[in-house]
């Protein structure tokens, strides 16, 4: 009887609770100032030699409509205010570079001047630059042809000459394929980079718990953060935000750890797994990695991690050795 009350003691005192990780989500910090941008390209055509953009010559009513589609998206909405309009103009390389630099320079000019005139952009909000020969996207473009002389064209547009003297020596070489570049290539080459620089308002939980679901891209990662604090933990809307967040900023160390805890609290190791990559190498990344390995199953690598989330400072380290320890017992 001795004998098996002793026993009895002794499979009392064994804890067979599985592991009971602690999730530590951080909360990403405010942006002073939310900063956002839509750009485009847009393909105008300008008449030989010309820098005056005529609206309605050829596909230009299409490619001005891109334009100002971007801009009106902008300049309409209540809760953005633009800081700058940026446009770079790009020509090819055919002709003198001075030529090109003039067309360039020149048409960038004539399109803010249809802004300013047409659109009713404020002047001083327009940055212009030009580029008077795109021999950066000849290359990409040369680069993932099937051209039968690509290498011999990408030495040469790779090569120290001179502009003027590089597409002389091109078009004496290769004479075929420089008359297929300028059908099939050259016109891509003339385009105008536009961008739009704005910044958006700060808005309350209720305001961002709204725009979750209509324009969630206005919103900051800390502003996303205060709308998850809402839900239920575990809750479809709370995981969803966190998954949002990640989608809109899917380099940002905050969201993949976030994104990657919510995916551990619902048993998804994959996608967990695949946020972490990308988590940074904070205390409560190597904690969540921990986490991590000890629900796959990798005890060693978990009790690692958890040494390093402690040795860099985050107090629940302590408790997951503790339960790591117990869960091996």
């Amino acid at each position: 009887r001795t004998l098996l009350a002793s026993n009895e003691n002794t499979l009392k005192e064994i804890d067979r609770r599985p592991f009971e990780p602690h999730y530590v989500f951080i909360t990403p910090k405010a942006e002073t100032v939310k900063a956002r941008s839509e750009s485009g390209q847009a393909f105008l055509d300008f008449r030989v030699s010309k820098i005056d953009i005529d609206p309605v010559y050829r596909k230009n009513p299409s490619e001005l409509q891109k334009i100002n589609e971007t801009i009106d998206l902008v300049r309409n909405d209540k809760d953005v205010t633009i800081t700058s309009i940026a446009i770079k103009g790009y020509a090819s390389p055919e002709s003198p570079y001075s030529n090109n630099a003039r067309l360039a320079s020149g048409r960038v000019r004539s399109l803010a001047d249809y802004l300013v005139g047409e659109r009713g952009i404020d002047r001083s909000l327009i940055r212009m630059d030009s580029e008077p020969e795109n021999w950066e996207g000849l290359r990409e473009y040369v680069a993932n042809s099937t051209l039968p002389d690509k290498a011999g064209i990408l030495e040469i547009i790779d090569s120290d000459r001179e502009p003027d003297n590089k597409e002389w020596v091109l078009k004496s070489t290769y004479p075929e394929a420089y008359r297929e570049l300028l059908a099939d290539c050259y016109p891509g080459l003339r385009r105008t980079d536009y961008r739009i620089d704005y910044n958006v308002r700060a808005f309350d939980v209720n305001e961002a718990r709204e725009l979750m679901r209509t324009s969630p891209q206005k919103l900051s990662l800390n502003e996303m953060y205060a709308v998850a604090q809402t839900y239920p933990e575990g809750s479809d809307e709370y995981n969803n935000v966190f998954e949002t967040a990640v989608r809109l900023y899917p380099e940002d160390p905050a969201a993949n750890l976030n994104a990657a805890l919510s995916a551990l609290q619902r048993g998804d190791l994959v996608y967990a797994g695949k946020y972490l990559t990308k988590a940074g190498d904070s205390g409560e990344a190597a904690l969540a990695r921990g986490i991590l390995a000890m629900l796959s199953g990798d005890t060693e690598a978990a009790s690692r991690l958890f040494h390093e989330a402690k040795d860099k400072g985050v107090a629940e380290a302590d408790y997951h050795l503790a339960e790591l320890e117990r869960c091996m017992k």
